[in-house]
């Protein structure tokens, strides 16, 4: 019996019709997600089932067989979207339908409170005129658990465009350009990874394939244990002044709803989920979109020049690239209308005051006092540093309860680490630690 993949990772593939060859393989597997009561409760209430092994946690205790409220399986089953958009996508793919559930089967009750996993196989594949059709079957494994919490398999169709963007086109023709017309610049110092925003004679705009050469840098970090923080600044006067309008407006508005679902996704995403810490250096003026890339960062560091500005509101957009999600759960629902409705720049010093940064430094020395902040966390056990950040972003969605839960298996890995050994060590015997990030 082949051995099970345990870490979790995903296909991402750039030709639907490349997905062919998994036929019959593994194509992706999650991280462990909790089933909290309260999301237990959300689906009673949806769908008027209010069976008392379901919402009763004192009856449950008592009389049920498992001693928990368990979650109904099609709770279970709903969670079928969010698994497999996060484990496989194709880059080419201008529509695609789950148009039905083929087969299902609930081998185990899911408790309250129970860690559980999607893990994604391609059963077939079939070629159809201008797409495909194809079959995945999604196992839910449950944490500690011989037997699955369910197993889908459902058929969908995929149709393939690979012109079906004109952002697409100028993103294949500029990825072929020197490396000189880079619009980010990679580099590395120590143990710190350097990202430089690179279109200073646009102020840093966002164009597409900026947004692809961001992805591919923060992927080699992620591969790269010798790099153990990381720094995103912008080259020239500005962070970064948004979406750059003369890409975007050769898209037709269902094209550009697309391309910011799927790029702006998949990027915060590899932002809040890299175990390393990321710093801002903030110089000038971080506006729109390039506002979200800021916030996505873990920590900020702004000069007395630099600013937040949320300009969507004043080219007639509302917020994107996960902006108002950022802003609102740094200052609270009211403040960030506030800021986000005005359009005006947010200076360093209310940003301070909001905790929009964490330090103002003088002009000249922001580089290299962010730089200086990433060598400080260098040198912190990085594996506990991956695991603190994922708890805290954990936090802000979940109950006090659940990320009790969260945190106890997360620091799992902490317990199996050099880095525990030599914090102890270094306790014990009373001089400063020497973290190796392992």
């Amino acid at each position: 019996m082949e051995k099970l993949t345990q870490k979790s990772y995903g296909t991402h593939l750039k030709h639907l019709k490349e997905l062919k060859k998994y036929v019959g393989k593994e194509i992706g597997l999650t991280e462990w997600m909790v089933i909290p009561q309260e999301k237990i409760d959300s689906f009673a209430d949806a769908t008027d089932d209010h069976q008392w092994i379901h919402i009763d946690e004192l009856r449950a205790a008592k009389d049920s067989p498992y001693k928990k409220t368990i979650a109904h399986g099609f709770l279970v089953l709903s969670l079928t979207s969010k698994v497999t958009f996060e484990v496989y996508s194709f880059a080419d793919v201008t529509m695609g339908i789950n148009y039905g559930l083929d087969r299902v089967r609930f081998p185990n009750a899911t408790k309250s409170g129970a860690l559980l996993r999607g893990r994604v196989t391609l059963m077939e594949f079939n070629e159809i005129s201008g797409g495909a059709k194809y079959k995945v079957k999604v196992v839910f494994e449950l944490k500690g658990e011989e037997k699955p919490a369910c197993i889908a398999e459902f058929l969908a169709i995929a149709y393939a465009d690979p012109n079906k963007l004109n952002i697409k086109k100028k993103v294949e023709k500029k990825s072929l350009l020197k490396k000189t017309k880079q619009t980010i610049l990679y580099s590395k110092e120590g143990k710190v990874g350097i990202i430089k925003l690179n279109r200073p004679d646009k102020y840093n705009a966002v164009t597409p394939i900026m947004v692809e050469e961001l992805k591919q840098v923060i992927s080699i970090i992620r591969n790269d244990s010798s790099i153990r923080s990381v720094v995103l600044t912008g080259e020239g006067k500005g962070f970064c002044s948004g979406a750059d309008m003369d890409t975007f407006g050769v898209a037709t508005p269902e094209d550009s709803r697309e391309y910011i679902t799927n790029a702006y996704q998949s990027l915060l995403r590899s932002f809040t989920t890299l175990k390393k810490p990321i710093i801002a250096a903030v110089n000038g003026t971080a506006a729109g979109v390039g506002a979200a890339f800021a916030l996505a960062c873990d920590l900020r560091v702004m000069s007395e020049k630099s600013g937040i500005l949320f300009a969507f509101i004043n080219i007639g957009l509302g917020p994107d690239g996960g902006a108002s999600w950022l802003l609102s759960r740094q200052v609270g629902y009211s403040k960030a209308l506030e800021i986000s409705l005005e359009g005006k720049k947010v200076n360093a010093e209310e940003c301070l005051n909001l905790g929009l940064t964490n330090k103002i430094v003088k002009d000249n020395e922001l580089f290299n006092k962010a730089m200086e902040w990433a060598k400080i966390l260098a040198k912190k056990p990085t594996i506990a540093v991956g695991i603190t950040k994922e708890d805290l972003l954990y936090s802000l969605d979940h109950s006090l309860q659940d990320t009790i839960a969260y945190e106890s298996e997360k620091q799992l890995a902490a317990f199996a680490s050099h880095d525990l050994i030599e914090g102890v060590s270094a306790f014990v015997e009373k001089r400063p630690p020497k973290f190796i990030g392992k």
